[in-house]
């Protein structure tokens, strides 16, 4: 009786609608004092909670030595954005008063009147459930990007060893071993990202930067736009295939040589990228086309939507992309290799 009389004081003037919103919550609701302390708990708050004795322990407590000390400070925080007028939502972990392990997403609110904030209102979901299945899912990436990772590793070696003991020519094998190490090295990029996007930026370094003898034979340019990771990988390899091109033929042959990249975002959301060659050999065009050809002029075009255009200068090779912006987002389901 003495817990539903204190409710009725601290919601007087709120009207009985209110009240029965508040107890008919599946939530956790607590009206806190403009000084930070419990005033009031709505019954299936004290259920989720576990409490027991709401009346004699923990009304006019303060809020915040209510949760553990490592979620002290961020309930600490959202209490006085509140309390400045702000609604904020955290997510903090804090056990019942029995012990048992919960995490909860809280928002908290401030109540006014007359301008002033009089009171905070504090509602907060139990999502422990939510949570584990996150820490789940997450250990099970991990294991798999670790497998992934052993798994090239062992295709590199188990690849160079059977070329060498075929009699296979050194240039072979250290192409087959370049393109899986620009695969492996985009996989550790998304894998940073937890698989949902990689860095253009980040590909085109990964792909190039084992290529250049000095940081100065390349320059990298351009907005910081996301990739997913289909069109990554087939971006890290075609980039790879230019690299591979430049070292043998182009600017990174020379110490003086350089690889300028660049990209912008054009008119009605268009991506224009170009990889430019100076300072090395004269170029000529190839007599044949090769895998690499094949990457960069059809593999590359095709999963981007766009066109790609080679120009063999002969004062450096020129290589422009152009496609669709969305064609970096694209939703297509992919799994980590392996």
């Amino acid at each position: 009786m003495a817990d539903e009389a204190s409710d009725k004081a601290v919601l007087e003037g709120a009207g009985a609608y209110f009240l029965s919103v508040v107890e008919a919550s599946q939530d956790c609701i607590r009206v806190i004092s403009a000084d930070g302390h419990l005033e009031y708990m709505n019954a299936q708050g004290k259920l989720l909670l576990e409490i027991d004795d709401f009346e004699a322990r923990n009304r006019h407590r303060y809020w915040p030595d209510m949760w553990p000390p490592q979620s002290r400070a961020t309930v600490e925080e959202a209490l006085r954005a509140a309390m400045a007028g702000h609604a904020v939502a955290f997510r903090a972990w804090c056990p019942t008063a029995k012990g048992a392990p919960r995490w909860w997403d809280t928002t908290v609110s401030p109540i006014l009147e007359g301008g002033r904030v009089i009171r905070v209102l504090a509602t907060s979901r139990d999502v422990t459930g939510e949570r584990l299945a996150e820490d789940h899912r997450q250990l099970l990436v991990n294991e798999l990007n670790h497998r992934v990772k052993n798994t090239l590793a062992t295709v590199q070696s188990i690849a160079n060893q059977s070329l060498r003991n075929a009699g296979v020519e050194s240039s072979v094998r250290d192409a087959l071993e370049g393109r899986l190490m620009a695969i492996a090295a985009t996989h550790n990029v998304l894998t940073d990202q937890n698989w949902s996007a990689a860095s253009l930026r980040q590909i085109v370094d990964g792909a190039v930067t084992p290529y250049r003898s000095n940081p100065s034979q390349l320059t990298v340019k351009g907005p910081d736009l996301k990739v997913s990771p289909k069109p990554a990988v087939v971006m890290a390899l075609a980039f790879h295939e230019l690299a591979i091109n430049a070292l043998k033929y182009g600017a990174l042959s020379a110490p003086s040589g350089h690889v300028d990249v660049s990209w912008t975002v054009e008119p009605e959301d268009r991506l224009h990228i170009e990889w430019r060659e100076s300072g090395g050999p004269s170029v000529r065009p190839p007599e044949r086309r090769g895998f690499g050809s094949r990457i960069v002029e059809a593999a590359l075009p095709g999963e981007l939507s766009g066109t790609v255009s080679i120009d063999y200068c002969a004062d450096g090779l020129r290589c422009a992309i152009d496609a669709p912006l969305a064609s970096l987002d694209k939703a297509d389901a992919f799994m980590p290799l392996g």
